[in-house]
């Protein structure tokens, strides 16, 4: 099974960097992504996928999740479901054909973070970068090699929801998930939990009772260690005739020995990969 070998994380930073950061998005306006007037912070308040083909991406999950699209310039998408915004795309051409969602988690105090994650290990790979109309973003890699992304939103953050084909849930795959998990843990006022699951403990950080982010050892170890990303389905049998339909691939089909098989790893067409689950 393959998500993102080390090489192609590489080439992702490189990649997230100038997307997120170009031209092409900092010199224009983009929509606020709520209007909420409340933020959620230390929660993934948002996805961006970074795409080689964003029109392929833009059929894959219209046809498999039923995703509606409102093109904002040439390079930069926005997903909505149910008239909700959900999702950005932002297309970028690179020879590997690499793609990647990046998950955004809401932070009030950007530079704080960067600092600790720098003293941790990890790296600040786009400093803190205003976007008019979006707020201010930051992308980081923590000590482990794990991208992710920082905003503070200018208009409050979308609130959580748990609808069939939305996000429901976000873990950080990694060799050593312990030290993962005490690396987020640093970063804000998370409690350290763990549940029984499949005869073992898992193990994610709450705050204020909310679960926020899960942790997993990484089934493959040509897999880079990474975020992975979680997507609500009614059925995940008829999800994966969907997603192969769509020109998607089926990396672990449902197992009873993984979360009573309500589970399966999909990649997109252009590489991007994601769990769905149904509910157990």
């Amino acid at each position: 099974m393959k998500l993102l070998t080390p090489l192609r994380a590489a080439i992702l930073i490189a990649a997230t960097a100038v997307s997120l950061t170009g031209c092409q998005l900092t010199s224009s306006e983009l929509p606020a992504i709520s209007d909420s007037g409340t933020k959620n912070s230390g929660h993934v308040v948002w996805h961006d996928l970074i795409t080689p083909n964003l029109a392929q991406s833009q059929a894959f999950y219209s046809s498999v999740f039923g995703w509606q699209f409102q093109v904002v310039n040439d390079s930069y998408t926005l997903a909505s479901l149910d008239g909700k915004l959900i999702a950005g795309m932002a297309e970028l051409d690179n020879k590997q054909n690499a793609s990647h969602w990046l998950s955004l988690i809401s932070s009030k105090d950007i530079a704080a973070v960067s600092e600790k994650t720098i003293k941790a290990g990890g790296k600040v790979l786009v400093s803190s970068t205003e976007i008019k109309g979006r707020g201010t973003i930051a992308v980081l890699e923590d000590p482990q090699g794990a991208v992710f992304s920082l905003i503070n939103t200018v208009n409050g953050d979308p609130e959580a929801q748990q609808t069939d084909n939305g996000w429901i849930w976000q873990e950080v795959w990694s060799d050593n998930p312990e030290q993962s998990k005490a690396f987020y843990q640093s970063l804000g006022n998370y409690s350290a939990q763990s549940k029984p699951l499949n005869n073992g403990n898992y193990s994610y950080l709450a705050l204020n009772g909310t679960p926020a982010i899960g942790f997993v050892k990484k089934p493959d170890a040509e897999i880079g260690n990474t975020w992975v990303n979680y997507i609500k389905v009614t059925d995940v049998d008829a999800t994966l005739l969907k997603v192969t339909a769509a020109g998607g691939i089926v990396l672990m089909a449902p197992n009873d020995k993984v979360r009573n098989g309500s589970v399966a790893i999909i990649r997109d067409p252009a590489g991007a990969g994601i769990v769905i689950q149904e509910p157990m």
